[in-house]
C-alpha cells in the first residue's frame, strides 16, 4: 500500500466557508481560540494549516450547518473526496472495533516520521466521516495527532436523536483507533531508534564492553558463545 502520497495537497475539503491564518496574529494550541478565521473560497487562498487550525476549521464548516440534514448531505459529499482503499486492506487485523458499520484503517509512519492514514467503510456517512478525519491528520506529525480530543470535533455530530449517538460512537472510535495506532507506531520507532542509537555493553571474561549498534552486539555475543562451547573448558 502507497502511503507516500501527500493528501492535504490534493484533498481540499472545505468549499464555503473555507480558512485562513492571519499571519499578524499568535497561533494558538487550543483550537477553539485559533487565529484561523473561517471566510468564504474567493477571499483569501488557503494556506498550509496544522492540525489544531484544521479542527478550527472543519468545527466552522459544520457549525454553519445547523439543521441535520445538511451536516449529513456535506458528509455524503466529503464520502465522494475519500481517497481510494486498496481491496487487500480490507481484512480483519485492519477493522476499527466498536462500530455499527465496517471501518478499516491502516497506519504507517513515512521516512520523515509523518503520519499516513487510510480508511474506508461500507457506509457512505461514515465515509464522510473518515475523510474528514483524513483530511485532518494525513501528513502530521504524531504529536498533533495525539493533541485531538473527541470535544474538539464535537460540532461533527450530526444525524437525528435515534441514530446520532451511534454516528457519535462511529467517529470517536475510529479517532481513538488512529490515535492507539499512531502511539502504538512512535513508541515502537522510539524503542528501534534507541537500540541503534545507544551502543549496548557486550559481556566477556574480561569484563564489559560497549560495541556498535544492538545488531552488531547480539551477533558479537552469539559468536563467543558459540566459540566458547566448541573450545570447552580450560
Amino acid at each position: 500500500t502507497n502511503f507516500n502520497r501527500s493528501v492535504p495537497q490534493k484533498f481540499h475539503l472545505f468549499t464555503s466557508p473555507k480558512c485562513y491564518h492571519n499571519p499578524d496574529k499568535p497561533i494558538s494550541r487550543n483550537p477553539r481560540n485559533s487565529s484561523v478565521s473561517c471566510i468564504t473560497a474567493h477571499e483569501i487562498p488557503l494556506q498550509p494549516l496544522t492540525v489544531p487550525e484544521k479542527v478550527h476549521c472543519l468545527a466552522c464548516e459544520f457549525k454553519s450547518l445547523p439543521e441535520p440534514i445538511d451536516r449529513v448531505k456535506r458528509l455524503l459529499h466529503y464520502a465522494t473526496l475519500l481517497p481510494p482503499f486498496d481491496e487487500s486492506g480490507r481484512v480483519e487485523e485492519n477493522r476499527v472495533k466498536g462500530c455499527t458499520t465496517m471501518v478499516w484503517l491502516q497506519v504507517e509512519m513515512d521516512g520523515n516520521r509523518l503520519m499516513r492514514y487510510k480508511v474506508d467503510s461500507d457506509s457512505e456517512i461514515t465515509k464522510g466521516f473518515c475523510s474528514c478525519l483524513i483530511w485532518l491528520f494525513d501528513g502530521a506529525i504524531p504529536e498533533e495527532v495525539l493533541s485531538v480530543k473527541t470535544d474538539d470535533l464535537a460540532e461533527m455530530n450530526v444525524g437525528m436523536p435515534s441514530k446520532g449517538h451511534s454516528r457519535v460512537n462511529t467517529w470517536h472510535n475510529i479517532l481513538i483507533s488512529i490515535q492507539k495506532k499512531t502511539k502504538n507506531f512512535v513508541e515502537v520507532k522510539d524503542k528501534d531508534r534507541s537500540l541503534t542509537e545507544f551502543p549496548p555493553l557486550v559481556g566477556s571474561t574480561d569484563g564489559f564492553s560497549v560495541y556498535g549498534n544492538y545488531k552488531e552486539a547480539q551477533y558479537m555475543q552469539e559468536s563467543r558463545q558459540a566459540g566458547n562451547e566448541v573450545e570447552g573448558p580450560t
